[in-house]
């Protein structure tokens, strides 16, 4: 028998209240709600981009004048580790592979971070041998004659323009005719790649190439990089401050190159004389 308020007894026996009942229940869930404390909103991760840049950032501050083989030799390191760290972010590489390049500093020449072209050869007369010195020598010397197969010295630029910079100041004050191995020419790409391969055939002293150009040389069996003894980088920035090593698209083509080909002929240990092959770092200045 229901009572007054549509008051009736539920499956346990118990007086339930109906529509007062129900109103007192959202009252009191209404009260809970206002005394409850506010939840506190979740701190946001922060990214850890920066520190890369940071750090590449970092490894392109020269070493003081005066510094010693050590030092430059650390530097160099420095600066292409930071840009293979870099390079393996951007293309989101696993651990694993990240580990495939571990520069060592026997790996490079102990050169300073900025030399004028024009004085590239007296450096190399009055530097620790290294491969390639003697080369360099002969080539300020008009005295190089041409090598074997491939290119003995390479020089690698950030772009085409820069390339035929270095160039016209190599032509112009050592009295060379260095080979330009990059886009240009004319004419269909895989022309022009043919032809610079018939010139790399007949033997080449010194080469200044794109990163793009040369990975593609190397890669359709064109150059041979065991006739290589000596392969500059030049640093010198573009107008936005950017080089071979900070330059994403050059950058790229370089550590494939790197990771495939010139690893393997890479000195692990300095004074290491069963390896032919050296890097040097370094901003050449045109006059």
């Amino acid at each position: 028998m229901a009572s007054r308020g549509n008051d009736d007894l539920d499956l346990d026996g118990n007086w339930s209240g109906g529509k007062r009942r129900r109103v007192a229940k959202k009252r009191r869930a209404c009260d809970a709600e206002q005394t409850a404390e506010p939840e506190q909103p979740t701190p946001k991760k922060r990214k850890k981009g920066g520190a890369v840049l940071n750090a590449v950032l970092s490894s392109e501050q020269p070493p003081k004048t005066g510094a010693t083989a050590k030092v430059l030799r650390r530097w160099a390191q420095t600066r292409l580790a930071t840009a293979w760290v870099a390079e393996a972010k951007a293309k989101k590489l696993t651990p694993i592979e990240t580990k495939e390049v571990s520069p060592a500093a026997a790996w490079f020449v102990a050169c300073p971070p900025v030399l004028p072209l024009a004085q590239l050869r007296n450096w190399a007369s009055k530097a620790r041998a290294f491969p390639g010195s003697q080369l360099l020598q002969s080539l300020g010397a008009g005295q190089a004659t041409p090598s074997a197969p491939g290119a003995a010295i390479l020089v690698l630029c950030a772009s085409t323009d820069r390339l035929f910079a270095l160039k016209a100041d190599l032509d112009g004050s050592w009295g060379i005719k260095a080979l330009a191995l990059a886009a240009h020419g004319g004419g269909r790409k895989r022309d022009q790649v043919l032809r610079q391969a018939k010139a790399l055939a007949a033997g080449a002293t010194l080469a200044l190439a794109t990163p793009s150009r040369l990975r593609r040389l190397v890669e359709e069996g064109h150059l041979d990089l065991e006739s290589t003894s000596l392969l500059i980088v030049d640093l010198a920035h573009d107008k936005k401050l950017r080089d071979v090593l900070t330059l994403q698209d050059t950058r790229g083509d370089f550590f494939a190159l790197l990771r495939t080909k010139l690893a393997p002929l890479l000195p692990k240990k300095v004074g290491d004389e069963t390896k032919k092959l050296a890097f040097l770092l370094c901003g050449l200045e045109t006059a």
